[in-house]
């Protein structure tokens, strides 16, 4: 059931719903509770299979959003998850029936307004939560730059001016800038709209998921897997057995993969069949 449809959970009873699979305790303080809602939510991983078959099964825009109640009977059922705006959108129902007052953000990457996280109020203070990316509690917005240790390394957050703040990630000494978040609400008008547009960038050609482990960052890319940990990084081709492996990584069932790869086989196909049909004739 889409974000544009009648849900047959209202944000309270997915709360519910969510706090029982997960089982949190209902002591503690705001804060106490807000960071184990979100600890609990990162369990729920970053991926790009549902959005895929979503895309080459349904052809209205605002029909391919999946909304909180597919997102948590997904992951529930299947293991399944969802990109930064289907785990965003999911995870605020959540929080708002839970009590908290949040909005939605958007963010920069190489494109502007790819990505997008929440800003929750708090006490009088701002919280960025972020299920779509690597931070598993929420952060404070403040004046000063503040470090998360991760599995894999470091998430830094550091404020700029306009409302704005960068996300870099720390590990073995390397240093990469990851996104520049713009803290203001954005319009839910305008959030659905990027969210359509997402389903036409490039990282919808290929099968994408990720998740933190007591391991380290797991990351799988078509058939390439790679675990860092710290200065320690694992790449392996999986190719042979793709199935099989995101099952065992992630719990996602095997027949989800191998339906995703037939949609991104046919459309390869296709695109090899128009270049071919593009090249000029020779003349003899």
């Amino acid at each position: 059931m889409t974000v544009e449809q009648t849900t047959s959970l209202e944000p309270g009873n997915v709360t519910d719903l969510f706090i029982s699979h997960f089982k949190i305790p209902a002591e503690g303080s705001d804060l106490e509770l807000l960071r184990a809602l979100v600890q609990s939510f990162s369990v729920i991983p970053y991926e790009n299979l549902t959005k895929i078959i979503k895309k080459f099964t349904l052809q209205g825009p605002k029909e391919r959003l999946r909304g909180p109640e597919d997102v948590l009977t997904g992951h529930i059922e299947n293991h399944t998850g969802g990109t930064c705006f289907s785990l965003t959108y999911c995870l605020g129902a959540v929080l708002t029936g839970a009590g908290y007052r949040c909005h939605p953000v958007m963010a920069d990457m190489k494109r502007s307004n790819i990505h997008c996280a929440l800003v929750v109020h708090l006490n009088g203070g701002r919280y960025l939560v972020d299920p779509g990316y690597l931070l598993g509690e929420p952060v404070e917005l403040g004046d000063g730059a503040v470090t998360v240790p991760t599995t894999f390394g470091t998430v830094e957050l550091r404020p700029r001016a306009g409302e704005r703040y960068d996300l870099f990630t720390v590990s073995g000494g390397e240093v990469k800038w990851r996104y520049r978040v713009k803290t203001v609400p954005v319009p839910r008008s305008l959030f659905l709209k990027y969210w359509q547009e997402s389903f036409s960038l490039p990282m919808m050609n290929s099968m994408q998921l990720t998740r933190l482990t007591h391991r380290g960052h797991l990351y799988i890319r078509d058939h390439h897997l790679r675990l860092r940990r710290g200065s320690e990084k694992l790449n392996e081709n999986i190719r042979s057995e793709l199935e099989q492996r995101i099952e065992r990584e992630f719990g996602i069932p095997a027949g989800i993969t191998s339906e995703v790869r037939e949609h991104l086989e046919r459309m390869k196909q296709s695109w090899r069949t128009k270049k071919q049909g593009d090249r000029p004739r020779q003349s003899r």
